[in-house]
């Protein structure tokens, strides 16, 4: 798959730009926002409320960027394979799964301070009509791209809220999701990568970039210290 053979599991180092809030909707979910005004006395970023003295990366960190070892979009409505870009939230094309697994070697000792997945808009897509609610699960067992399908998806924990799609503008997605990265410290066996749920509940969803022919596909943004 020329998207594997591109995005090999290497580290980017780079320095660790401050995250800035995103525009939009409150989520159902308190902790989960995406725009400003809706946290009370904290702030929005990356799809979480933060109490405003709390830094979602540390200036102290390095920021790792990591591509997917593997990736599949598990549509309901979809074919097979991964395509360019998917629209996630889209009506017709039904529940949408994301499924991503990295391979970090952070070494030992690291601390993980915060981590998200980050996805790219696809360029000139036209916007959502409404807000489109994430969610994120652990992926529990085994898969690989090849196999798997609507049909045939691997065992998922229980989904959390994870973030808010908002309208406009399209501006790149950050999902926190540091508690299962940090749990990848553990070595615990049912541990498989991230998958990332969208329900079909907006006429045109969301478009970002699966990084096949064009754009920046799926990336894991970890802060280490």
């Amino acid at each position: 798959m020329r998207l594997l053979a591109a995005l090999a599991p290497v580290a980017l180092l780079v320095a660790a730009p401050p995250l800035t809030g995103c525009g939009g909707a409150a989520a159902p979910d308190a902790h989960v926002c995406a725009g400003a005004g809706v946290c009370g006395a904290g702030y929005c970023v990356a799809g979480r409320c933060r109490p405003a003295d709390a830094l979602p990366s540390p200036i102290d960190a390095r920021r790792v960027l990591l591509p997917p070892a593997d990736l599949a979009v598990l549509a309901e409505h979809g074919g097979d394979g991964v395509p360019d870009a998917v629209a996630l939230g889209r009506e017709g094309g039904g529940d949408v799964v994301l499924l991503l697994r990295f391979a970090p070697d952070f070494g030992a000792g690291a601390e993980i301070a915060s981590a998200f997945v980050v996805l790219e808009p696809t360029p000139g897509a036209p916007p959502a009509e409404r807000a489109v609610p994430l969610e994120v699960a652990r992926i529990l067992e085994p898969w690989h791209s090849n196999t798997a399908t609507w049909g045939r998806q691997p065992r998922l924990s229980l989904p959390e809220a994870a973030a808010v799609v908002r309208r406009r503008p399209a501006t790149p997605l950050r999902i926190d999701v540091t508690p299962l990265v940090r749990d990848w410290a553990r070595r615990r066996k049912d541990d498989h990568g991230i998958a990332i749920l969208a329900p079909g509940s907006d006429a045109v969803g969301a478009a970002y970039s699966m990084g096949i022919s064009q754009g920046v596909g799926p990336l894991l943004e970890v802060y280490v210290r």
